[in-house]
């Protein structure tokens, strides 16, 4: 399959240019022109390229930009193993985060009749909806068990019944003012900067952070899945690893 085929695609789910400015989005290590096995990961770390390169992987496609910042010299081994092997890197990340996963992590955390919020540069990173009236002990089970989740971080009052729930993918703390703001029982986010979180609690609705890998794990999978009925002649494999445990 062809690499532009494939860039011509993911314009379609998630179209290129609906990300917010300075991301660093798109096709970011050019490999190989035909494509026959693809790797989708959350990011592209050293294990992660070493597991694309063992599968022969002509492409890895990863959440967040392998290459952010700009590059003075390239000295990092995930680059160097990729340029080495001719594996391809696309990086997709604010542009999914608003054409889909936040409707992702609604749905896994049972909201309906979703809107849009938290908008910056004219996308949105957020949801809001509602969800099936319960206690919220109840409801903090179910996210969990959907999630497969150990664990979850609370800050704030805890609400006697959930009704109207936000969600925000990854790192949610640039919308502070907004979340104090929110109508809603709670706001399920990745994470919240201590200093951030610490002026905003108890100032607007109970946060649950799951962690910002674990609020974002649902887009290999999404995507993977998109992919295998798009291309049903490239091999997808996915690559899932945190980074981070709790025991």
């Amino acid at each position: 399959m062809k690499i532009s085929k494939i860039m011509n695609y993911i314009n379609s789910i998630a179209p290129l240019d609906k990300k917010i400015q300075g991301d660093n989005i798109g096709l970011l290590v050019k490999g190989k022109e035909n494509i026959r096995r693809v790797v989708v990961c959350l990011d592209m770390s050293k294990d992660a390229i070493e597991f694309a390169s063992f599968s022969k992987a002509d492409l890895v496609i990863t959440h967040h930009p392998v290459i952010y910042e700009p590059m003075y010299k390239i000295d990092n081994d995930e680059l160097i193993i990729a340029i080495r092997n001719r594996i391809g890197v696309i990086s997709l990340h604010t542009n999914y985060d608003s054409a889909r996963l936040n409707d992702i992590l609604a749905d896994k955390c049972f909201i309906k009749d979703t809107r849009k919020i938290f908008f910056e540069d004219q996308i949105s990173l957020g949801r809001i909806g509602i969800t099936e009236e319960t206690d919220f002990y109840n409801y903090i089970k179910k996210i969990k068990k959907s999630l497969n989740l150990d664990w979850i971080k609370i800050t704030g009052n805890i609400p006697g019944k959930i009704r109207t729930v936000a969600v925000g993918t990854g790192s949610s703390g640039s919308f502070a003012d907004s979340i104090k703001e929110l109508d809603a029982d709670i706001f399920i986010t990745g994470e919240i900067k201590y200093d951030v979180i610490k002026s905003i609690a108890y100032k607007g609705p109970t946060i649950i952070e799951l962690g910002h890998y674990e609020s974002e794990e649902c887009f290999i999978d999404d995507l993977a899945g998109l992919m295998k009925t798009k291309f049903p002649s490239i091999d997808i494999f996915t690559y899932k690893k945190k980074i981070s445990s709790f025991i």
